[in-house]
């Protein structure tokens, strides 16, 4: 099911870590060491359980979580692929609708392409691959994905020309889940007319509602900061730019690390290694996206220790207001996984570090969903993917008494287009979530209030005719409304 949301506004126990109040399990692997390890990539289905995606030998190796552990991985690939420890596919999610992106080798082939398979079931079955790029006598790599509103892959990808010049971002959206994609449009070159793209440099796309970001390393005459280019109008086109790094780090070579974002309201959350200050670091960034305008790099280790000696490959996720940075840090020898997590946003960004993972540690990733936390790594000792899963208490303390019910509205109900919901609440934020009558969370997020109040609409054209429920939340209610979709 598809919705569009319209708002109004090794081995280490289990403990709980320092101010960061997240429980962890024990590390384990995702697959043995026979599926390879490289670039894993973590999101989660419509019941919130992790789905992790890999490369290695040419293929993307994907797996879903049976409750106890992982199943037998499978690949999606029909071709062989481009992947190795610092880039290679990618995979995003939306409820149980799930693509995933891969680019053909050999790269520097005009008839090797970016091709995308899609899942409507939470990857128990695949559609066949369908080719994203039209890049005529050009090149391609790096492509990366992100599902819109209405369940449709949104793909970025590297344009270059055949000599491996001329590099650029491009963006190519789909309007029919996944079975065609429009002609690219480019997403970067904001800061000048000269400038390039790192040509060694993945990326991440991010969007929310109508907007898309684009976050890219620059190239401007050997300054390699990082740059995001911005769509409001949900990836047809890009209306500008901005620099969220700031640093003007000069360098003659690609650094081949790339930025992450998440979006949440009109602010980006931007990720990124830089190595201006002469050391490689990790860094965060927070933009206003209507503004275009956002804040110097900020340093992602305030609380690191002296012996430290590079941090690389960052990764953000966020759940409604809970937010996580995570990325490999090079300490004493070791090459251990660090994470900074804060439960509320509103509150700022914690600023403690701590280590999740000591040692053999490559690139990482990261998801949160309704309280848990998954981490997963590539681990040089096993040649494994490693994952470890934590838990945390939400900024959002509920509590099961309902003293604003009679206030509560939806209407129309039944509908056939889309459901308006109104009531009272004191609290900053109300917390929603959509559920199909099996028990299915279509969507979830968080509402503003203002004076008192909240609205916020939920279009219901795709979904399928039925029963559904809206359950609505504040720090002092709980709330369950049964809604009919005609």
């Amino acid at each position: 099911m598809r919705l569009l949301l319209v708002i109004g506004f090794c081995l280490l126990g289990s403990i709980t870590i320092g101010q960061n109040q997240i429980t962890w399990g024990t590390i384990a692997d995702v697959a043995s060491s026979g599926f390879g390890y490289n670039f894993p990539r973590i999101v989660h289905d419509g019941a919130g359980d992790p789905i992790i995606s890999w490369t290695s030998n040419g293929d993307q190796y994907f797996v879903r979580w049976n409750g106890a552990g992982f199943a037998t991985p499978v690949t999606l690939n029909s071709v062989p692929i481009a992947g190795a420890g610092w880039m290679g596919p990618d995979i995003a999610s939306k409820g149980d609708t799930i693509f995933a992106v891969y680019k053909e080798t050999p790269e520097a082939d005009t008839n090797s392409h970016v091709w995308c398979v899609g899942s409507f079931d939470g990857g128990l079955n695949f559609n066949s691959p369908v080719r994203v790029d039209n890049i005529g006598d050009n090149i391609c790599r790096f492509p990366t994905i992100t599902i819109d509103e209405q369940g449709n892959p949104i793909v970025g990808f590297m344009r270059l020309n055949a000599s491996f010049g001329d590099a650029q971002w491009v963006v190519s959206k789909s309007s029919d889940l996944g079975n065609s994609f429009s002609p690219d449009v480019l997403a970067s070159g904001w800061s000048s007319g000269t400038s390039e793209v790192c040509d060694c440099c993945p990326s991440k796309i991010v969007s929310g509602g109508n907007t898309v970001a684009m976050p890219y390393r620059d190239n401007n005459s050997n300054v390699r900061d990082t740059w995001v280019g911005i769509s409001n109008d949900n990836g047809a086109s890009f209306i500008g730019g901005m620099d969220v790094d700031q640093q003007g780090w000069v360098l003659m070579s690609c650094p081949s690390s790339g930025p992450d974002g998440v979006i949440i309201g009109d602010n980006l959350y931007t990720t990124f290694m830089s190595g201006a200050s002469s050391a490689t670091r990790a860094h965060y960034n927070i933009s206003s996206i209507s503004g275009l305008s956002g804040s110097p790099a900020i340093p992602l280790d305030q609380t690191t220790p002296i012996s430290l000696a590079s941090q690389n490959y960052p990764r953000v996720d966020n759940d409604l207001n809970s937010l996580a940075f995570v990325w490999k840090q090079s300490s004493n020898g070791s090459q251990g996984l660090a994470i900074q997590f804060t439960s509320d946003i509103t509150t700022g960004i914690n600023p403690i570090q701590e280590l999740v993972a000591t040692d053999n540690v490559g690139a990482v990733d990261v998801m949160i969903n309704n309280g848990n936390i998954w981490v997963v790594w590539e681990d040089f000792s096993s040649g494994t993917v490693k994952y470890r899963r934590g838990t945390y208490a939400s900024a959002l303390g509920l509590k099961p008494v309902d003293p604003k019910s009679d206030d509560l509205e939806v209407y129309p109900n039944p509908s056939d287009e889309v459901w308006n919901i109104s009531g009272a609440s004191q609290s900053q934020y109300i917390q929603f979530e959509l559920i199909a009558l099996n028990g299915e969370i279509i969507t979830r997020n968080l509402v503003s209030t203002a004076n008192g109040r909240f609205y916020f609409e939920l279009e219901n054209s795709g979904l399928n005719a039925g029963v559904y429920y809206v359950k609505i939340s504040d720090d002092q209610f709980i709330k369950t409304v049964k809604l009919l979709k005609q």
